[in-house]
C-alpha cells in the first residue's frame, strides 16, 4: 500500500501498519508571508516495506504558469548512505522567466528512512514573477490545480490533483492509498486516483 502525506512543519505518524508512506512538505520558499512565487519542499521514504522511490513529478494545472527554476543548490539527501541520487528529467535550472509547466526527478536508492529536499520558483508565462505558487498549486479557480505524481519501486503510481485550500505558508494534506482511508480517518482527503 501506498500513502503520500504532504506536511508542513512536522512529521505526521499514519496509524495504518505495514503501509508505505511518502511524506512531502511543502513551505514558503521565501520565509514567511509576502510572495510565495519559491517554495521548499522535502520529500521522504517513510515506507516500511522497504520499497523504493523511484520519481516524483509535479505539473501546474493552470498552463498560463511555468517552473522556472529548480535550485541545484537546495537538492540534498539525508539518512541515506551516500548513494543516493536525484536526476532533474523535467525542469530548468536557470532563471530567466521561462521554463515548462512541469518538472520531475527520476530517484536511485531513495529507500525507507531517506528525505530529498528541493526547491522550485513558479512565475507567470508572460514574465511576471510575482506568481503566487499557493494559487498555481491549490486554487486554480476553472483549470484544473496542480498534479502530484510518486512512482515507486514495485511499479506501482500514485497521483494526486491538489484541492482547493486557503492560503497558507505550509500545508499538510494527507493522501492514503484506497486500503487505508478508513485507518487515517482524516479529513481533507480528496481526489485521489491510484495507477497501476
Amino acid at each position: 500500500m501506498r500513502s503520500v502525506i504532504f506536511v508542513a512543519g512536522l512529521v505526521l505518524a499514519s496509524g495504518a501498519a505495514s503501509a508505505g508512506v511518502v511524506s512531502l512538505s511543502l513551505t514558503n520558499g521565501n520565509g514567511g508571508g509576502g510572495a510565495f512565487n519559491t517554495t521548499q519542499f522535502t520529500i521522504s521514504n517513510n515506507s516500511d516495506g522497504g520499497v523504493a522511490l523511484t520519481g516524483a513529478s509535479f505539473t501546474a494545472g493552470n498552463t498560463q504558469f511555468l517552473f522556472d527554476q529548480l535550485y541545484l543548490s537546495e537538492e540534498l539527501f539525508t539518512g541515506g548512505n551516500g548513494t543516493q541520487t536525484a536526476l532533474l528529467t523535467t525542469g530548468d535550472r536557470t532563471d530567466d522567466n521561462s521554463g515548462p509547466d512541469s518538472f520531475a526527478y527520476g530517484f536511485t536508492n531513495f529507500t525507507p528512512g531517506v528525505s530529498f529536499r528541493g526547491q522550485w520558483d513558479i512565475d507567470n508565462d508572460n514574465g511576471d514573477f510575482n506568481a503566487d505558487a499557493r494559487l498555481v498549486m491549490f486554487n486554480n479557480g476553472a483549470a484544473p490545480n496542480a498534479i502530484a505524481t510518486f512512482t515507486f519501486s514495485d511499479g506501482s503510481s500514485l497521483v494526486y490533483e491538489f484541492p482547493d485550500l486557503a492560503e497558507q505558508d505550509n500545508y499538510t494534506l494527507v493522501i492514503p492509498s484506497p486500503g487505508v482511508l478508513g485507518l487515517l480517518g482524516m479529513g481533507g482527503l480528496v481526489a485521489m486516483r491510484r495507477r497501476r
